[in-house]
């Protein structure tokens, strides 16, 4: 989560190429500028590179130094966090948790027991299909080793129940050594942290992107939303959407994965035959938290399509859209109906 990858070095020029064109971020969901008028005078935006991708933040002020100061606030709790959540660092909060002894519950901070405190909510009501245990799989990934590990033997590996939690003490303890990767949840914690920052500041009209999470308050001046691109795999624009007052979140392998052998594996991991996914499918989930929307994107992602459908169907704090590649989309009843682009 530290260093900006070259996915996040291309994803980088392409949004400064296109900051004062029509489109704000480049993923697998796109936010589109909201210019016009007077509201163009007050819109403040700011990136920088952080989380192996570029954070975008958009919001309406007349105070351009005030502006700056809470950009500058915004992009050092970033910092603060990614020095809790990444399993890149071997300093990091979650790093040093995975380093203590085993059976052993150990007092965490308050960020890291939420985060892993949802995900753990997340992880039971999938039955597994989201699951933070997954950390020497992931950097296996990152090396573009494929796992040896059969389906069958799952039984010996740590899962997402070796991870034992305390809420009173806010401890954490694991039943046998694992590494922890928050990689599927800790991007839209941030985000909506960074719009609590916002928000404390007397923001009323905002977007914070990270990657794939975004989080909406009100509406642009003079608009009826934030609009939104989805993306078909194969980057082609699907649809829009006009948002606000949710988040959401996109999880896809249009940008991160590598081919071996003619197979394209993407970044996401089975947590059933710890193996790459090799279909190509985006998942777009709204919900009220970018937290919540970022774990169950990743969580539908990687779940046979059939099971994801069923799982966003019967959840009530989301909805989803489905997108295979090169088939028809689909989604629950409650996702807003898109926009011709």
């Amino acid at each position: 989560m530290t260093s900006l990858s070259p996915i996040g070095k291309f994803i980088h020029s392409l949004a400064v190429l296109l900051k004062s064109a029509a489109c704000l971020c480049l993923g697998t969901t796109s936010l589109f500028a909201q210019k016009g008028g007077e509201a163009e005078k007050t819109r403040q935006y700011f990136s920088e590179p952080h989380l192996g991708t570029i954070v975008q933040i958009v919001f309406y002020s007349e105070d351009k130094e005030h502006s700056q100061k809470l950009a500058k606030q915004c992009f050092e709790r970033i910092e603060k966090l990614n020095r809790i959540f990444s399993n890149y660092l071997p300093d990091s909060e979650v790093s040093q948790l995975c380093a203590k002894p085993v059976k052993v519950a150990c007092k965490v901070s308050d960020d890291l027991f939420e985060v892993i405190a949802q995900a753990q909510e997340i992880s039971a009501a999938t039955g597994g299909a989201f699951d933070i245990t997954l950390g020497r799989v992931t950097r296996k990934w990152r090396e573009k080793k494929l796992s040896q590990e059969k389906a069958t033997v799952r039984e010996s590996q740590a899962t997402y129940q070796d991870v034992v939690l305390n809420p009173g003490a806010k401890s954490v303890l694991l039943r046998q050594t694992l590494k922890i990767d928050l990689g599927g949840i800790a991007k839209g914690y941030i985000a909506d942290q960074l719009m609590v920052i916002l928000k404390k500041a007397g923001i009323k009209q905002a977007a914070v992107i990270i990657g794939g999470e975004m989080v909406f308050t009100e509406a642009p001046p003079g608009k009826a939303g934030w609009t939104v691109g989805i993306e078909r795999p194969s980057h082609q624009v699907l649809g829009m959407l006009k948002l606000s007052n949710i988040a959401l979140s996109t999880s896809g392998d249009s940008y991160q994965f590598f081919e071996k052998d003619g197979v394209r594996h993407a970044h996401l991991i089975d947590p059933f035959n710890r193996k790459p996914k090799t279909d190509r499918r985006n998942v777009t989930i709204l919900a009220r938290s970018a937290m919540l929307a970022d774990a169950w994107a990743t969580a539908l992602r990687v779940s046979a399509p059939e099971a994801a459908l069923k799982l966003a169907k019967e959840e009530k704090e989301i909805e989803a859209v489905f997108i295979p590649f090169g088939k028809p989309a689909a989604s629950t009843a409650g996702f807003p109906k898109l926009m011709k682009p």
